[in-house]
């Protein structure tokens, strides 16, 4: 994988920036994952729209196309595969291509796993691009899955099936809007009970449509998923090559710049002789708060203030002290009642006159049997899923006699066979004449797979397949902590693999001297160990 021709910025994200590389991605150049796409979807839903129209009963207008969606989605991961290594392939080239990338998964893309896989997009890459086959693509989709990738992607798919409903709604009542009536209705075609074969047509038609619009979406964000997660696994850190390769500016010139390219728009507007920028007026002064009108508060008709008899006030004290009574009388304690606002309950409406039903469209005793054919085949069902269930991961439930198997240790990791009689056996012989010959990546090659083949095979480290090169020197690590593994063998294998993956990675070639040296301890600790 040449990851100097990357056109992403690849580097270790959560898995929601992940999805989000995706939009990017399609933006800057989907032209031909659009066509890619609908070159092979629009037959399929044209062909679709024809079944509705001659069966509007059946559900097979949208059931064909959803069906055969996974395989059509390889046909735009072709495009994009190639487009983030800047290999420009036109959606003619994914469509003589796409029959060639059918294998590989087909089958359980179209059977169990068809109506509950929704993150199927993060897989895909595994059958398409790494080739990975039987047990290999098991593990392999395993080790893609970790992490919670595997949660994001069913959680994404989701998604984007909720989308595509929304979509199909949405253009259903636009359409409806249009339909004759009164009065417009958004609904009015789900009104219709004479025209199913137009109901059927539209609705597939419909989906069909947000299928389209979706479809390249859900295949992009899905595989910058599967791109995101392989950067974490295999340490593609480009962005720290690229700081190596043109260090940053230093902080004092950087606001020196930036200080200078404020100041620019100022200076130029002056030399003009042009107004400067209008400056946001200031605040006007608060206004006073609004007191909110509170309803007269009035007495009851027994407590209402009957004419005291009084005389006109004699002087200003009689006044001024008749008003002070007043006031004293009128307090909530002495007037005799109180205000406060109480819910009631709304007199309900008289109720409508009850419509008479329509009478049913199937009769009561072919529902009764169809009914009671559902129940049985859903016990049926839950039978068979618990009892698969059980039969596939409940192993201390199986009863068997005979002794459980000695677990069987791997004999290949990340595609490279780790076997002794893949190895010639003179393994440090080997590896210096490649690396005399120019042949450094192999030769390192050779000895990263011999130490993990000596590990595997010698000292029973357990590694399973499709685990990556910090994943295995990981466990490496942990066998050392629990006193299964010797020191030294640590060691070699760190330095194996540090040396390795500056290699294949980051192209950064060890000395010969470092080589030799490393193949002079190798050969001597595992000749010791063997003798």
């Amino acid at each position: 994988m040449q990851l100097d021709k990357l056109r992403l910025d690849l580097r270790p994200r959560s898995n929601a920036q992940g999805l989000d590389l995706g939009f990017a991605l399609l933006h800057a150049g989907g032209a031909d994952v659009w066509r890619a796409w609908l070159a092979l979807w629009l037959p399929l839903s044209a062909l679709a729209v024809l079944i509705s129209w001659y069966y509007p009963d059946l559900a097979l207008g949208w059931l064909l196309p959803w069906w055969l969606r996974p395989l059509l989605e390889r046909a735009p991961l072709h495009v994009l595969a190639r487009q983030v290594f800047g290999e420009q392939t036109s959606w003619r080239d994914a469509l003589r291509a796409w029959p060639r990338e059918l294998g590989g998964g087909w089958f359980r893309m179209l059977t169990w796993w068809r109506p509950f896989m929704a993150g199927r997009g993060l897989h895909q890459p595994v059958w398409v691009l790494e080739r990975a086959r039987g047990k290999v693509a098991t593990a392999r989709r395993a080790t893609i899955a970790r992490n919670g990738t595997g949660g994001a992607a069913l959680m994404f798919g989701s998604t984007c099936a909720t989308f595509e409903f929304v979509l199909m709604m949405g253009v259903l009542a636009l359409i409806g809007l249009f339909m004759p009536g009164e009065s417009p209705n958004p609904f009015a075609l789900f009104g219709l009970t004479d025209q199913g074969s137009l109901q059927a047509v539209l609705g597939t038609a419909a989906w069909c449509l947000a299928c389209a619009i979706i479809g390249p979406v859900y295949t992009a964000c899905t595989f910058t998923l599967y791109l995101n997660r392989r950067a974490t696994l295999e340490a593609w850190d480009i962005e720290i090559v690229l700081r190596q390769l043109r260090p940053p500016a230093r902080p004092a010139a950087a606001r020196h710049v930036a200080g200078v390219l404020m100041a620019a728009p100022l200076l130029a507007m002056a030399l003009l002789g042009m107004p400067p920028p209008v400056q946001a007026a200031a605040p006007a002064a608060s206004a006073p708060p609004v007191v909110p009108v509170v309803p007269a508060c009035e007495p009851p008709d027994g407590l209402r203030k009957q004419d005291s008899g009084r005389g006109p006030d004699l002087s200003p004290q009689q006044a001024a002290v008749r008003r002070q009574l007043d006031e004293v009388f009128a307090h909530e304690d002495l007037r005799g009642y109180r205000c406060g606002e109480q819910w009631e309950l709304r007199v309900p409406p008289e109720k409508e006159q009850v419509k008479p039903k329509a009478p049913p469209l199937v009769p009561r005793w072919l529902a009764a049997i169809l009914a009671g054919v559902f129940k049985f085949a859903l016990i049926a069902g839950a039978i068979a899923l618990v009892s698969w269930l059980l039969w596939r991961y409940a192993a201390p439930l199986r009863f068997s006699l005979a002794a459980a198997p000695e677990p069987r240790l791997a004999t290949e990791v990340g595609g490279l066979d780790i076997r002794e009689e893949s190895l010639p056996a003179d393994v440090a012989g080997a590896v210096r004449a490649l690396w005399q010959q120019g042949q450094q990546r192999a030769a390192l090659a050779l000895l990263y797979r011999a130490t993990l083949s000596r590990l595997v095979s010698r000292q029973s480290l357990k590694l399973h397949h499709g685990a990556t090169e910090g994943e295995c020197l990981a466990q490496a690590r942990s066998a050392n902590a629990a006193g299964t593994l010797d020191s030294a063998s640590l060691a070699l294998a760190d330095q194996a693999t540090t040396l390795w993956l500056n290699a294949a990675y980051g192209a950064r070639w060890p000395a010969a001297e470092t080589v030799a040296a490393l193949c002079s301890r190798w050969q001597a600790h595992f000749d010791r160990e063997a003798a």
